[in-house]
């Protein structure tokens, strides 16, 4: 059974490890011993595309941190991408305003990547990618938001939450919705069923 299988989650994300506390899946989780501001920056310097960035954090989050043997080490990223410029997660409420006037009536787009050892060896990655509309906002509609979602709203990229607020300034979503949440649950089960059966045989 794969709730069997043994997963670290490189990650201290509230959102990602209820998730998969939803799923029973038998995992625990470590917050990854990098610094991903620097490494941002370093990336961003070398002109390097959203969707390649959140792959090579998933990778350094899932090498920062050892786990047992034949335990599964899952490093994520997630960053949200605005015509070629990505995201981070506001610093304050003040920058969340800022950040929510320039999303409003556009188009975005959301990478989760994926990136999966066991005995320090990749087993598997995946890139999700999900499309978001930010309907046109009032003034008095973002201070609203932004009072009723409070400072917790700091903790998401895009400064939005799909399982709180988010639903409030979205016109359409394209794509998993669970990626919006930092973590397509879906293919990564769909990965360890997949890899329980090649076990098996």
């Amino acid at each position: 059974m794969i709730e069997n299988t043994k997963i670290l989650l490189a990650s201290s994300s509230r959102s990602r490890k209820k998730i998969l506390k939803k799923t029973g899946l038998n995992f625990y989780s470590k917050k990854p011993s990098i610094d991903e501001t620097k490494i941002k920056k370093k990336l961003k310097e070398k002109n390097y595309k959203t969707k390649k960035i959140t792959e090579e954090l998933a990778r350094l989050k899932c090498r920062s941190i050892k786990g047992e043997a034949n335990t599964m080490v899952v490093g994520c990223d997630t960053m949200v991408d605005l015509n070629g410029t990505f995201f981070d997660k506001p610093r304050n409420l003040r920058v969340a305003k800022k950040m929510l006037k320039k999303l409003s009536g556009k188009k975005h787009f959301i990478y989760t990547s994926l990136y999966v050892s066991k005995n320090d060896r990749k087993i598997w990655s995946h890139t999700e990618k999900t499309t978001i509309y930010i309907r046109k906002l009032k003034e008095r509609e973002i201070r609203y938001y932004l009072k009723k979602s409070g400072k917790k709203i700091l903790a998401s990229s895009g400064c939005y939450q799909a399982e709180g607020m988010g639903p409030y300034i979205f016109s359409e979503i394209k794509g998993d919705f669970y990626n919006i949440m930092g973590f397509p649950i879906i293919k990564f089960l769909n990965f360890l069923k997949k890899q329980k059966t090649q076990t098996q045989q």
